[in-house]
């Protein structure tokens, strides 16, 4: 029988197949790619700023010379001519805006006022927010007339928030008292005036 040959080696042998590398670069490969993909993009993006940059230079470039060439055209004497009408014409209708005609409200006042009453003085005031309003000293012959005048003012729709204060008797034996009440801007419109005629 023959013998076997057997070797008993604690040492281990290289095995025939190539060992397996652990792939680090995996992990570094992907954020290279996100890098690259970012970089590129930004790129991108400058170069699309830069191109709608000089689009829109070279449009303002066209618009202004066809404007040039379009006021060319017209003749700047009558462009001038037209522009002093147009600022004559707006300084008119301010004019006309804030005009107030008084006469409407004396006529209101004419017409409302009881025989029985006599206003004395007269305060007309417009503050800044166009607001105009009245103040009256006034006398009547008994406290009823005062009561009567107070309903025939507060049914007017021109006569807002009309208040008699300060009621009284003078020496005479006739009541005194002071009215205020803001008129509606639309009675004293010289606009409405006119339209209204």
């Amino acid at each position: 029988m023959p013998e076997l040959k057997t070797h008993t080696s604690f040492i281990p042998k290289k095995s025939l197949t190539a060992p397996r590398r652990q792939a680090k670069g995996s992990s570094i490969g992907i954020f290279f790619l996100f890098t690259l993909v970012v970089f590129i993009g930004a790129i991108a993006l400058a170069i699309g700023v830069f191109l709608y940059q000089q689009f829109i230079i070279k449009s303002i470039e066209q618009k202004s010379a066809s404007l040039a060439r379009a006021s060319i055209a017209f003749e700047p004497s009558i462009i001038e001519e037209i522009s002093r009408l147009d600022t004559r014409i707006n300084s008119a209708q301010d004019i006309l805006d804030n005009h107030k005609a008084t006469s409407a409200f004396f006529d209101l006042l004419e017409a409302t006022t009881l025989e029985s009453i006599s206003f004395e003085s007269l305060d007309y005031i417009t503050d800044e927010s166009g607001k105009t309003r009245i103040s009256m000293k006034g006398r009547a012959q008994n406290f009823s007339s005062v009561a009567l005048q107070s309903d025939v003012f507060g049914k007017n729709k021109f006569i807002l928030e009309p208040i008699f204060s300060e009621l009284d008797l003078n020496k005479k034996g006739d009541v005194v008292f002071n009215f205020s009440a803001f008129i509606d801007s639309r009675l004293i419109s010289y606009e409405s005036a006119i339209l209204s005629q």
